[in-house]
Parts: structure tokens; sequence; C-alpha cells
């Protein structure tokens, strides 16, 4: 008898470590949570854009939101997005501040960094639309509005 109580026990005691164990713990020095990504930025001179890492906190935040927040170098505002063609396509709805992107050079680094990172996260993406204000209709001559910047464009297929 005194075999099988402690053999019960026994099971009680691994079945609650086991349950414990499970469950990722909090670490106020960082989360189990947390994921590296890789993102984009320009280089000094604004000719290249080069990969870095980056946490994202995968529980908390909106991957494109966050993407766009930590990529995006100028004043312009993403005010919403939406995955088309079976998450094949993103079209991502930019506000009057696409007006502030300052020559060629700044909206190609602007739409480089944000399309390549968002090609390198999301394997399954095939193109990026920016719109402005739900418009597709072009409104800057140094950056496409309302076209798909493809893959083969950033030679990421």
């Amino acid at each position: 008898m005194k075999k099988l109580v402690m053999l019960m026990m026994v099971m009680l005691l691994l079945v609650a470590c086991g349950t414990e164990s499970s469950e990722p713990k909090d670490n106020t020095q960082g989360s189990a949570k947390d994921k590296t990504i890789v993102l984009y930025k320009s280089d000094a001179n604004a000719e290249f854009t080069m990969p870095f890492e980056e946490k994202y906190p995968s529980k908390d935040k909106d991957l494109v939101k966050f993407i766009f927040d930590k990529v995006n170098e100028h004043e312009v505002a993403l005010i919403d997005y939406k995955f088309e063609q079976d998450n094949k396509s993103l079209v991502l709805n930019l506000g009057d501040d696409i007006y502030t992107i300052q020559g060629s050079a700044g909206a190609s680094m602007f739409v480089e960094t944000l399309v390549k990172s968002y090609f390198e996260n999301f394997p399954k993406l095939q193109e990026v639309t920016f719109i402005h204000k739900g418009s597709y209709e072009s409104i800057l001559d140094h950056m496409m509005i309302g076209e798909p910047y493809n893959r083969e464009n950033f030679k990421m297929e």
C-alpha cells in the first residue's frame, strides 16, 4: 500500500513538473516569445540596402506594422494594409506624408528597405504595392504608387 501511495505521489509530481516546464516563462531580460527576424536598412550614402537582425515580440505585435515601424526612416504613416491573392500580394496604404520622401534616391531606399524586409519575412509574398489614401493613382514621379513591386525586381526569388 505504501508503494502504491508513493508511486502515485511521484506520478503526480512528474505530471505537475511536466506541465510547468512546457510553458514559456516570462523573463524580463528577454522573452522566450521573441524571435529574431531579418530586416533591411539603407547604407550611410543611401546607395545600397543591407540586412540587419531585429528581435520581434511575435506574441504581442502585428508583423506588417512592426516591420514598417522598424524599417521606415521617413515620417510616412501606414494607414492600413491588406493581403490579397491568397497572401501573395500585400497592399500598403500610406498617408499624405508620402510627399516628404525627396528624390529618386530617397524613394528607392524607402521602397527597397520595406519591400525586401517584407519579402524576407513573408516567404509566400510575391508582390508589394504602395497606395496613397486608398487610391492606386500614381502621384509621384520617383516612386511607383498603385503598381506592384515584385520579388524579381529585387532578385529575391
